[in-house]
């Protein structure tokens, strides 16, 4: 396992990708279950280029996968083939103004803090991806990991 690479703020991330932030609209799962999940827009960047500027290619090796960190210490680790297979963006604020935060029906929490950072899939454009709900979009993420492909976690 690499070393987590922690996610700059979003300026940061601007100046070093070189890009302004731009608006991603998907159907956000937390809030509803497959078509009834309301369609919000956010603002961000593509997950690729962001990866690409913190990890280097390591993280699209075949068998990899992307560990996300989460600030209360929760990871999620994503195969970078879905990265492949899907456009995903790492966003960061609410392209409305509004709080960036989300009420999770599922869990039944209200007011949860989706920043700093937020990884959303295009399910608008891979309607497939609905199905999965919000599996795959971890939120409160601070920092990334290239997994080594091959090397397995203690569990």
């Amino acid at each position: 396992m690499a070393h987590a690479e922690p996610l700059p703020a979003p300026d940061q991330v601007a100046a070093r990708l070189q890009r302004e932030p731009v608006m991603v609209q998907v159907r956000h799962p937390h809030d509803g279950l497959g078509e009834r999940a309301p369609v919000l827009a956010y603002r961000g960047f593509p997950a690729d280029e962001v990866l690409d500027a913190l990890l280097g290619p390591a993280w699209r090796e075949p068998g990899g996968e992307v560990e996300f960190a989460a600030a209360d210490g929760y990871r999620s680790a994503i195969p970078a083939a879905h990265f492949a297979r899907y456009r995903a963006w790492l966003v960061h604020a609410r392209a409305d103004g509004a709080a960036f935060v989300t009420d999770n029906v599922f869990q039944n929490r209200r007011e949860v803090p989706l920043g700093p950072w937020y990884l959303v899939w295009d399910n608008l454009a891979a309607p497939e991806l609905i199905t999965l709900g919000d599996h795959y979009w971890p939120y409160q993420v601070v920092a990334v990991t290239v997994a080594t492909p091959g090397v397995h976690k203690a569990e």
